[in-house]
């Protein structure tokens, strides 16, 4: 049938640290309305009936085929006018189960007190997505889309598995963010089959500059990651630059990042970010 409506909704599931959702998409409509996009509350990993998740997803699905919308989900960018399939599965995931990380950027949300989200402990997502391969919930995985967000991937307990998994089940579109520091050949092997595309965000053009705005001293194994992740696949890799006010914004620090160009090797994008 033919009505607008989005991945998220017929397909999607976000892992967070205590609950299951729609999508991380919510917040754009306003943090007020984020709840209604809530499919389970207090989830730490169990398993459980998946069709408790399909019959909230019905009647979400049942409402846009009257063109009626959570306000959560009304006008977001992600809605689209096509024909949508019946049949109850999942293949977009969010994992933002976690907020554990490997450096302390001085413009994270997380910030303002690392050591309670570093506290924060994670759930292990494998025998949960084996258990939705296993149950047949996970369908058409060459259509889906994995994204971690969350603290820093690599770090998770579970993380080469879960990749290692995703690829072997046959996902083509696997977004991570990564701060580079630890270096992984799960993603190294994603990049090469094509599977998967890594951010990583250097924010500066020098040692001192990175060491202030991370917080850690990993400047040059950073890069020397980013060198053997590139020769992977240098076309599904990008090497951010977060332009923070008063520590990174000159035209003398974002000109010897732009100078690494010489490397020949990875494509940057420069994104401006809000002081937080």
């Amino acid at each position: 049938m033919q009505y607008k409506s989005c991945q998220w909704v017929n397909r999607g599931i976000e892992f967070r640290t205590n609950s299951l959702r729609l999508c991380c998409y919510g917040y754009l409509q306003g943090r007020e309305t984020e709840y209604q996009t809530t499919l389970k509350e207090n989830y730490h990993g169990e398993l459980f009936d998946w069709n408790e998740i399909f019959k909230i997803k019905e009647q979400l699905k049942s409402m846009h085929k009257k063109g009626e919308y959570l306000q959560a989900c009304k006008d977001c960018i992600y809605l689209t006018e096509r024909n949508w399939d019946e049949e109850n599965y999942i293949n977009h995931f969010t994992f933002n189960h976690w907020t554990k990380c490997n450096c302390n950027c001085i413009y994270c949300y997380t910030a303002h007190n690392k050591k309670e989200f570093n506290s924060y402990k994670e759930y292990n997502l494998y025998p949960i997505i084996k258990d939705m391969f296993k149950k047949g919930v996970i369908k058409k995985p060459e259509e889906g889309c994995v994204i971690f967000g969350g603290g820093e991937p690599t770090i998770l307990n579970d993380f080469d598995k879960l990749i290692d998994l995703f690829l072997k089940k046959g996902f083509k579109t696997i977004r991570i963010n990564s701060s580079g520091i630890k270096y992984s050949k799960s993603i190294e092997k994603g990049l090469k089959s094509g599977s998967i595309s890594l951010v990583i965000s250097t924010d500066a053009g020098t040692q001192e500059t990175y060491e202030r705005i991370k917080q850690v001293k990993c400047y040059k194994k950073v890069w020397e990651n980013i060198r053997k992740y590139a020769k992977a696949n240098s076309k599904l890799l990008k090497v951010k630059f977060i332009l923070y006010p008063n520590v990174n914004d000159t035209y003398e620090e974002i000109d010897k990042w732009e100078g690494l160009k010489s490397i020949g090797l990875v494509k940057k994008t420069i994104e401006k970010a809000n002081n937080r």
